[in-house]
């Protein structure tokens, strides 16, 4: 989904300002997709050009006034249509999975602190999920289900094997020590 797009899926949930279309992008899309929150305003601007939205300026007391937009029919349409374009493909773009995947590199305690702070960041998207009450879509509640759902799993999953797999990570570097140690002690650099 490109930020245009992106911007119109956001303003389908109701009227907002290029700031609180920002934040939503922050906290919620960028979660699962790549998105350029610098491009917003660009893009809002070529979507009012368009006509797929419109752009009401709102005084403000004691502050610049802010412009806040309002989702047409045709830009419904060209979100629509977007999304039928789209695979729907589920990828994974993860730092955590690139690192797991070379955990054997890394020392032990920075693969700890790794999965710990990926613990942290679970219990906040639980939190997030469970605070944001009642969702009116259909899609939005189906999609918080399996969001906690997966939350859920994945928690588990850690708090069940991330000792087991530090232990195990652990050995690994101890018996990679010991053979060199061993070549070291019987050649004629000691």
């Amino acid at each position: 989904m490109d930020t245009k797009a992106l911007c119109l899926a956001v303003l389908s949930m109701g009227d907002a300002s290029g700031y609180e279309i920002r934040k939503r992008v922050e906290e919620v899309f960028s979660r699962f997709m790549d998105v350029a929150p610098s491009g917003i305003y660009a893009a809002l601007k070529q979507l009012d050009q368009e006509g797929l939205v419109s752009a009401r300026v709102v005084p403000q007391e004691g502050r610049p006034n802010k412009t806040v937009y309002t989702l047409l029919d045709p830009g419904r349409e060209a979100l629509a249509a977007s999304l039928l374009a789209s695979e729907g493909r589920h990828r994974i773009r993860s730092e955590l999975v690139t690192l797991l995947m070379f955990a054997d590199l890394l020392p032990p305690e920075k693969l700890r602190d790794v999965l710990v702070n990926r613990i942290a960041e679970l219990e906040q998207i639980r939190a997030e999920m469970q605070a944001s009450g009642s969702v009116s879509r259909p899609g939005h509640r189906f999609l918080l289900r399996m969001g906690t759902v997966l939350t859920e799993a994945e928690l588990a999953f850690l708090r069940e094997n991330v000792s087991g797999f530090l232990e195990e990570m652990g050995r690994n570097r101890s018996e990679q020590d010991r053979p060199m140690a061993g070549h070291l002690a019987g050649s004629d650099v000691l």
